[in-house]
């Protein structure tokens, strides 16, 4: 007979180097969704409607338009650093000190794009989960800490969009998107607001519920982040090259739903 402690042995060699590939595959889905942002945003600067809208912003700031193109240049490059490197600390630092900087001065500057109904500065916070979440995983691998981050990340942008631009201080954005479908103005901010408080109810889930029963909670927020930007673009093709990414801005949220995804289809 064989040695059933070699056997054993053998499953947890197998174990760690399933875990060690899941973490690598993890972390290049998050830093590629993370690239994908600073390349659109950054390459966008091409279409006037972002540069009408930016150089708007810089003019309330007070900075010449040329802050523009060496922002944008700055952000492709730092896309293809994220494309062809592995998350580091400096990566991540050097991605999370200016988005917090870009953040607070707009959130200064005009208080209500925190309200805003696609998530122009809110989806910072699941964007920059996403830039950490990635860095554990090239460090620590898959763990509780990652699983902790991303649930706290997408479930506060879940909170957020459903709360203030949806019940709050329910958007005439909003209630045009729905329009776009036919829908009575009436029945729209009906339908607004019970688009709101879901996702409220499933930020919230997303932070209390046990780990092993959100599966089919993300799984329909995976369905709801490729669906619902398409009736966006339909309604405001524009949205498209805003300056500050509201809709590019779902694709790190959308890999970190499926990273915790399948961190949780593991839980117990």
């Amino acid at each position: 007979m064989g040695d059933p402690t070699a056997a054993i042995g053998a499953d947890e060699r197998d174990a760690t180097r399933l875990g060690s590939a899941r973490a690598l595959r993890d972390e290049r889905l998050l830093r590629v969704s993370v690239a994908a942002v600073w390349l659109c945003t950054g390459a966008s600067v091409v279409h006037p409607y972002y540069r009408e809208v930016g150089a708007r912003y810089l003019a309330a700031l007070g900075l010449p338009e040329g802050v523009m193109l060496a922002t944008c240049a700055a952000e492709v490059l730092l896309a293809v650093v994220l494309l062809v490197r592995r998350t580091d600390r400096a990566q991540a630092m050097a991605q999370t000190l200016p988005v917090l900087a870009f953040t607070a001065v707009l959130a200064a500057e005009e208080p209500r794009l925190l309200a805003h109904p696609f998530g122009v500065l809110t989806k910072n916070v699941p964007l920059l989960g996403a830039v950490w979440a990635a860095w554990l995983l090239r460090t620590e691998g898959t763990g509780p800490r990652v699983q902790r981050l991303l649930r706290a990340s997408l479930g506060a942008v879940w909170i957020a969009e459903g709360l203030f631009p949806k019940l709050v201080l329910q958007s005439p954005i909003e209630l045009e998107v729905v329009g776009a479908l036919g829908v009575e103005a009436a029945a729209a901010s009906d339908l607004v607001r019970l688009a709101g408080a879901a996702e409220v109810a499933a930020g919230v889930a997303m932070l209390v519920v046990p780990a092993h029963r959100l599966v089919p909670l993300l799984v329909a927020q995976v369905v709801a982040l490729v669906a619902l930007p398409i009736l966006v673009v339909v309604a405001l093709p524009e949205m498209l090259v805003h300056p500050f990414g509201p809709l590019i801005k779902n694709l790190p949220i959308l890999a970190g739903t499926i990273v915790l995804a399948r961190s949780c289809s593991t839980s117990s």
